[in-house]
């Protein structure tokens, strides 16, 4: 087995998990900036929360996939995907903090 699968797995997992954890901050400020209806933006916030499940459950489901099928490029590839979903939501949440 390679050795660098098990340590991009579990990275894989932390940043799955930090990716999930500023999604259900972030969702909300994103629905109450440009949603004037509260109860429009709630719903849209539960929606949202929903989504991020399925979201983080692909991203494990392919974590799983190249580690046990021992495809480096996979879990590469699933490291760069939550990197840059991470970064994203980090610009949008400086943007609406700013604006």
């Amino acid at each position: 087995m390679n050795d660098y699968l098990l340590p991009l797995f579990i990275l894989n997992l932390l940043l799955t998990l930090a990716d999930a954890a500023i999604g259900y901050h972030v969702a909300p400020a994103l629905m109450r900036r440009f949603t004037p209806d509260p109860e429009t933006a709630e719903l849209s916030v539960r929606g949202m929360r929903t989504m991020l499940g399925g979201v983080v459950a692909l991203y494990m489901f392919f974590n799983c996939l190249g580690y046990f099928r021992q495809n480096g490029v996979m879990l590469m590839v699933v490291t760069a995907v939550v990197v840059v979903d991470m970064v994203a939501q980090l610009v949008v949440r400086r943007k609406i903090v700013k604006g």
